[in-house]
């Protein structure tokens, strides 16, 4: 048996479309339990929890102090990065999987399986851009970042202290250099 063309072709982008994901992975270096407790708990992206110091959940009512919804709100600002992550990653890799059915399917059209590769390598390329731009942006001495990349479109969460316009420059002009993407389609959130 002879492999065509079309099957090493496949196969090393379903190999780089697999390391690029592991990269990922490897070098985004938040990989903490507290989020995967978050994420799995069915709580809300940015949902705020509250945590006294015996370890039990209290809610905003509880009669809780100031200085303890300071401390637990920059802790959550934390778990929100991680747990973004950690969504994209679930995402991508069910959006993977479900690619790798067609074009490993036996009465998949050769349309749909040449479809699937091509949305498998637009996975891959913007995994290994938002690893970039967040890498860059880290650099440029902002706290934390997370990327979307998607539809030609770009958003970007960013844990700052300081407000300036300078900051958002600087962050446009790395997703632009970095995935092509024009300034108006660039939406930037602060997150403190």
């Amino acid at each position: 048996m002879t492999m065509g063309k079309r099957q090493l072709v496949l196969a090393s982008l379903v190999v780089a479309l697999g390391a690029a994901v592991y990269l990922n992975w490897a070098l985004s270096g938040n990989t903490q339990l507290s989020a995967t407790n978050a994420v799995t708990s069915g709580r809300e992206l940015g949902e705020t929890l509250l945590v006294n110091a015996s370890g039990n959940e209290s809610g905003a009512s509880s009669g809780e102090n100031s200085s303890a919804v300071d401390t637990s709100a920059s802790v959550a600002g934390d778990d929100y990065f991680a747990s973004a992550r950690l969504t994209r990653e679930k995402a991508r890799d069910e959006s993977v999987e479900m690619l790798q059915k067609v074009v490993s399917g036996a009465g998949e059209t050769d349309a749909a399986k040449q479809t699937a590769v091509s949305q498998a390598n637009t996975i891959a390329q913007n995994i290994v851009k938002e690893t970039e731009i967040e890498n860059l942006i880290k650099a440029k001495g902002f706290d934390d970042c997370v990327v979307f990349l998607q539809n030609e479109e770009c958003s970007v969460v960013v844990k700052t202290k300081t407000n300036t316009q300078n900051d958002a420059i600087v962050v446009r002009d790395i997703v632009a250099d970095q995935a092509g993407i024009s300034y108006d389609k660039i939406k930037i959130v602060e997150c403190e």
